[in-house]
């Protein structure tokens, strides 16, 4: 109504009574009863800015208000095309004016509001109005349905191989279970590791000293994965070591061990196991 004021040059006395006959349903209705109350003397010096401030108050207020910006601030584009989420943009900002104070901040926050798809090749800080983003990303819009009907994907949508080596497989299960302490790969080697990054340095990568590597590193004891007590590795564990003595000692008492018998010459003569006999005596193993 106020632009309409603008283009027509109505005049300050007769914007009220121009406004007013515009209105229809529910605002007709407030503004009748509302003209009651003031009264016809009041109406004819009433300006523009007396009715707007109830008319306002009483069709948007400050409770409505509150929601409006809350929505504006949670806003984020799902099945929406771009058309469809500048506009509800658009209109939810006029209510929002203390977030959207400078063109810079329309554009930043109109960015956040799209999907990552679009985000990923846009650059906001290229864009000096809030109209140029929206293009943009329209025009992103069109060539991804572009590529949809030729059937093609984008390179971080197409699937990897089907059988990930062993190395990928455990280098990516570590990064998960390691990610759960909150810390981050390391942006120059990719790693997950804390402190200053000694990837490209000599010396040993525990504690960046030269004379050693980091697998005799004194500040990194080495820990046995049998008995999980630091100062020895599995190949040197004491623990191990014994059952190792042991079983072998099980497993030579369980071997079969010849017998002796001993018998008398007249016996000997008969049997046919005896390999060596004496006068008196005669020994044979079976």
């Amino acid at each position: 109504m106020e632009a309409v004021f603008i283009r027509s040059r109505c005049d300050r006395e007769d914007q009220v009574m121009f406004a007013t006959g515009q209105l229809t349903l529910q605002a007709k209705d407030w503004w009748d009863a509302h003209s009651k109350e003031i009264g016809e003397e009041r109406l004819q010096t009433m300006t523009w800015q007396e009715f707007k401030d109830p008319f306002m108050k009483y069709h948007c207020p400050q409770s409505a208000i509150d929601k409006i910006q809350e929505d504006f601030l949670r806003l984020r584009q799902k099945n929406e095309t771009i058309n469809e989420i500048s506009n509800i943009f658009l209109d939810k900002m006029k209510f929002c004016g203390e977030f959207v104070q400078t063109e810079r901040m329309k554009i930043n926050r109109f960015y956040g509001v799209l999907k990552a798809e679009f985000r990923e090749f846009i650059t906001p800080s290229k864009c000096e109005t809030l109209d140029e983003l929206i293009n943009l990303a329209r025009d992103r819009e069109i060539e991804i349905k572009r590529q949809e009907e030729r059937g093609e994907k984008r390179p971080n949508e197409k699937g990897g191989s089907s059988t990930p080596t062993k190395k990928g497989k455990y280098q990516e299960q570590g990064r998960k279970d390691k990610s759960k302490s909150g810390i981050t790969p390391c942006k120059t080697c990719g790693k997950l590791h804390t402190g200053e990054c000694l990837l490209g340095k000599k010396g040993c990568y525990k504690c960046g000293k030269e004379g050693h590597s980091s697998y005799q590193c004194p500040n990194n004891p080495k820990t046995c994965f049998h008995c999980f007590e630091k100062g020895h590795v599995k190949s040197e564990c004491p623990k191990l070591q014994q059952e190792s003595k042991n079983e072998d000692k099980k497993q030579e008492g369980s071997r079969a061990k010849g017998r002796v018998f001993q018998i008398t010459s007249e016996e000997a003569k008969s049997h046919p196991n005896v390999i060596r006999y004496w006068s008196y005596h005669v020994i044979y193993f079976e």
